[in-house]
């Protein structure tokens, strides 16, 4: 169930329904009625995008099929990499700290 409002529009200054979401709009004059909240989340679903597909193995449409094929098996062989590389560090910190408990 959506909670309605009534608040005062920024622009035409004319009192409007309001359901709490982002996308909403005055009633009288069509604009948003909150503008820096629209602003904000479509700037970051455009840098998610931006940045998605300046990553090396984003699959393009002008991509070889063998290109789409090597960039969707080295994915999940990078994201294990990384993970990989996160549990060495959380060992190699364990092991220290053990060392460092024994040796006092």
């Amino acid at each position: 169930m959506t909670n309605k409002q009534e608040i005062k529009c920024p622009h035409c200054h004319e009192w409007t329904l309001w359901r709490g979401h982002i996308d909403d709009r005055c009633l009288y004059c069509g604009e948003f009625l909150e503008i820096e909240n629209f602003t904000k989340s479509v700037e970051t679903k455009i840098q998610r995008e931006v940045k998605k597909e300046a990553d090396f193995l984003f699959v393009r449409e002008e991509d070889s099929p063998f290109v789409k094929k090597l960039k969707t098996r080295l994915r999940p062989i990078r994201t294990a990499f990384y993970y990989a590389q996160i549990g060495f560090v959380v060992f190699i910190s364990a092991l220290l700290w053990l060392i460092g408990i024994l040796s006092a």
